[in-house]
């Protein structure tokens, strides 16, 4: 007998609640990384906000594409 596979649609499930743990450090980060940007500017000059501007593109270019993938999906 042939087997039957499962359906290629995924039922849809609720979204899953972050833990404390999780939700702690996003704070962290949300409240390190601004203070470690300013600090750094203050010790390097402007020249730091040519690397903050690099990782923002590749952010930008991450963001993109996951959403370009996510619209391949549907």
């Amino acid at each position: 007998m042939a087997e039957t596979e499962p359906s290629s649609t995924p039922e849809s499930e609720p979204p899953a609640r972050w833990s404390w743990g999780a939700r702690f450090w996003f704070l962290v980060t949300l409240l390190i990384g601004p203070a470690y940007v300013l600090w750094m500017t203050g010790v390097e000059g402007k020249r730091i906000w040519v690397v903050v501007g690099i990782i923002l593109l590749i952010a930008l270019c991450a963001g993109i594409a996951h959403r370009l993938m996510a619209m391949t999906r549907r």
